[in-house]
């Protein structure tokens, strides 16, 4: 459990880093988009991130990769199988990277 909140923990710190860099942004240029979009979907992923690591103690290869999502039509990654739950996290952590990155790169365009 350590480990989990650690990764936790890394990225709540970007977190709030885009928010000082939004912040930054916002004052420079004047640009409200980025106050608004870059750290709100990061919030949504870092709380998507949350209930993933959850999951690290309910696992089982037996789980299909696969399964039909609660709410709506298809079908999703399932994070109770083990190859499921390390694609759902590399997936969570890449988007979060990403939004930190173009924040920051955003805050050099100036």
């Amino acid at each position: 459990m350590k480990k989990q909140t650690r990764i936790y923990d890394l990225f709540l710190v970007l977190f709030l880093l885009q928010i000082i860099l939004t912040i930054m942004i916002w004052w420079s240029q004047g640009l409200v988009l980025p106050l608004v979009v870059f750290p709100g979907v990061s919030f949504y992923f870092l709380l998507y991130l949350r209930y993933l690591l959850h999951y690290n103690r309910n696992q089982s290869p037996s789980e299909p990769l696969f399964v039909l999502r609660r709410i709506g039509l298809g079908t999703s990654l399932n994070p109770r199988n083990p190859l499921g739950y390390k694609i759902s996290l590399l997936l969570v952590m890449g988007v979060l990277i990403c939004l930190f990155c173009l924040n920051l790169f955003t805050l050099l365009s100036l």
